[in-house]
């Protein structure tokens, strides 16, 4: 059993690396043709009709989420009937919310002007392009979306990564031809469309090969289990409080200081959440395998493994937000010039935005795998609150510096503090929580010592901005890995490590 978790997590962190490098890679290149070709205001509206959606995706409420956890006993018993029962449900959902998004967006068409502070291109017809969006976004939930909750059922996320991978990479290519050759934003956002529909198509036909005898069909005199409602409801404000910290900031910028102003912030942000997206591959394969582990295994093999897992992934987070720390100034200086660029104060503090959220990672798989999500509900209220409270306060007052600073509040009292106390309570009884609180404050010493030398070596070297992002990178791989040997060499966290590694990269040879 251990062994084919290994082997999903591997295949599921192989596929999801590939699927996120296309991610990253590929959109950056249109996003620096946008900016440069047609200007930062394209970028700005990009951002804010984006933020826009994924506020309104809150429809959603988390069921999906809720209906994946409760399709893990039956898909591994192959109960095709009750996984049937499941898809047909998650079917309804998506249907409702599909429509739910589509009508809510077209009540926001009136309202668009009002969410940008001056002006915004002339040529550009916002309520066209929105309704481009709008289509984009609810036509996912239509067309087959809900067949995806087979393959995260089965662990098998890698199948959905892969297709995703393929189409993307043609969508993206024809979309950075649309944009070089026609200067059209209007056939851009089409040309997306036609690629969310394609990814669609490829992922329905997946699932009826591999699972011939789930089929949908109505739901006759049986009502959505209690169990689910109850995780909904508490999901439902996990996902407010997320769309909030990642949403609302675009928003609110916009309101306050201007589309140059949303457009700085987001490219910090499009660089952030494309590293964020990377370490979310590794945390989300370990989904599967961990919800397996905590219905098989005992309490207190899990709360090692949750050690052991939390050591290797603080290491690489490390390396990440070292490597943020001498790189981002310089990459911006490349990308997109000074006039566009944050203080490297503000740089700082996205820097530790970066670490503090995915500190919380690897926790949260075991939070998604007990399925306690009811349990957390306070927390889930008190960060979407509070971040939105102080997003406006401290946002008028010191800009984007005071809407960082609400973001880092929020995220460290409310998701880290107060939610890994919520699993240890519930879960971990009888575990030492002031042993998992100690070693992440080991590794938050070891990446602050990590930072100060980097950045003070990055900071005497005065050469140009491409040597200053070479040596960045070396510098913090060589200085951030230096340090955990140092400190954690003869720790078996660390040997866990290693034999770990050994074995994923012995199963991609």
């Amino acid at each position: 059993m251990a062994d084919s978790r290994t082997k999903n997590t591997t295949r599921n962190i192989l596929a999801g690396l590939i699927y996120r490098i296309v991610a990253i890679l590929l959109p950056f290149i249109n996003r620096t043709v946008l900016l440069w070709g047609m200007g930062a205001e394209y970028t700005g509206v990009s951002s804010l009709f984006s933020s826009i959606l994924s506020v309104l995706s809150l429809a959603e409420l988390g069921f999906n989420s809720a209906i994946v956890y409760s399709m893990y006993k039956p898909m591994a018993e192959r109960d095709w009937d009750e996984v049937s029962y499941y898809l047909s449900l998650i079917r309804k959902v998506y249907n409702i919310v599909g429509t739910v998004i589509f009508c809510g967006g077209l009540c926001c068409i009136p309202f668009l002007r009002y969410l940008i502070h001056g002006e915004y291109p002339k040529e550009l017809n916002i309520y066209i392009l929105f309704f481009l969006y709008l289509i984009n976004s609810a036509v996912s939930y239509y067309l087959f979306a809900y067949k995806e909750t087979l393959l995260l059922a089965d662990q098998r996320h890698d199948i959905s990564d892969n297709i995703r991978s393929v189409v993307d990479t043609f969508r993206y290519l024809v979309q950075f031809f649309v944009l070089l050759i026609f200067h059209n934003f209007y056939a851009y956002i089409v040309v997306q469309i036609i690629g969310t529909i394609v990814s669609n198509f490829l992922i329905q036909n997946s699932t009826e090969k591999r699972y011939p005898d789930v089929v949908c069909k109505k739901i006759l005199g049986r009502s959505i289990p209690y169990d689910i409602k109850k995780k909904t409801a508490a999901l439902m404000l996990d996902r407010i409080c997320d769309t909030l910290r990642n949403s609302l900031d675009s928003i609110i910028i916009s309101s306050f200081m201007g589309l140059v102003a949303t457009t700085i912030y987001g490219n910090y942000y499009y660089i952030y959440s494309a590293i964020y997206g990377v370490l979310l591959v590794i945390g989300n394969a370990l989904a599967g395998s961990v919800g397996n582990s905590i219905s098989c295994e005992s309490v207190k093999k899990n709360y090692a493994d949750l050690r052991n897992f939390q050591f290797l992934f603080a290491w690489i987070n490390t390396i990440c937000t070292i490597c943020f720390i001498t790189m981002y100034q310089p990459f911006m200086q490349l990308w997109v010039g000074a006039g566009l660029m944050m203080s490297d104060g503000n740089m700082f503090l996205f820097c530790m935005y970066f670490y503090l959220i995915n500190m919380n990672n690897i926790r949260n798989q075991y939070i998604s795998g007990t399925g306690m999500w009811d349990r957390l509900k306070f927390s889930y209220v008190l960060e979407a609150g509070g971040n939105l409270i102080l997003n406006i306060l401290l946002g008028r007052i010191w800009g984007i510096t005071g809407i960082l600073l609400a973001t880092i509040i929020t995220v460290f009292l409310f998701n880290y503090v107060l939610r890994t106390h919520i699993l240890f309570l519930n879960y971990f009884a009888g575990e030492s929580e002031k042993r998992f609180s100690v070693d992440q404050l080991q590794y938050a010493l070891v990446t602050i010592i990590a930072a100060g030398i980097a950045f003070f070596l990055i900071r005497m070297n005065h050469c140009g901005e491409i040597l200053q992002l070479i040596v960045g990178g070396c510098l913090s791989i060589l200085i951030s890995s230096m340090l955990y040997l140092v400190f954690f060499m003869k720790t078996e966290r660390f040997f866990y490590a290693k034999k770990k590694v050994r074995q994923i990269l012995y199963r991609t040879m």
